[in-house]
């Protein structure tokens, strides 16, 4: 079906048609992560993580900033980082390793940004790791992938009292689960 994918072209040729594709260098995609975690505590969280990507593709390697929502807990917190991406093969379907690093800040409560309130729970901008392998197809125009890994995030709950202040660690380990697109 393709005679030329390798990522290097800004043109592909599907059935002797030149097909523009827009996946050539720079790329912008988005993913949907969810991660059943532990805590330290023992506690279950699953943070549910919806990020915008865009950077830009080195033959089968891409590099670039990510930046979204993430749902913890019934808090909303602002994902700001880098990932990292490396596929083995440039055809149709192909394996993949990732790596993703960065800062979680809170969007309502930060802690840097507090008002000297008693019992209001405020957070720290917390850091997150996530690696692990994946699947994607390529077509002309897109790529979709499906990925697993394991998600390290940091986070501490700071409550502050009267008496100063109380901290819970809710540093979550445990599995992601991601589906994503690249445009």
């Amino acid at each position: 079906m393709f005679s030329n994918l390798s990522g290097q072209e800004d043109f592909l040729v599907s059935d002797n048609i030149p097909v523009l594709r827009l996946q050539s260098r720079f790329i912008g995609g988005i993913e949907f992560c969810m991660s059943p975690s532990y805590t330290a505590t023992g506690s279950n969280l699953t943070p549910t993580t919806f990020l915008f990507n865009a950077g830009y593709k080195l033959n089968s390697t891409y590099m670039s900033a990510i930046f979204g929502v993430e749902y913890l807990n019934g808090e909303n917190y602002l994902p700001l980082g880098i990932q990292i991406k490396q596929s083995f093969t440039e055809k149709i379907w192909a394996p993949y390793i990732f790596a993703q690093t960065g800062y979680s800040l809170h969007l309502k409560r930060n802690i840097n940004s507090r008002y000297f309130t008693a019992n209001y729970a405020q957070y720290d901008p917390s850091f997150f790791a996530k690696a692990g392998i994946g699947y994607s197809f390529v077509t002309s125009m897109s790529e979709f992938y499906f990925s697993v890994g394991y998600l390290y995030h940091q986070l501490e709950e700071i409550v502050v009292v009267q008496t100063g202040e109380i901290r819970t660690d809710l540093t979550m380990n445990g599995i992601s689960v991601t589906v994503g697109f690249i445009f």
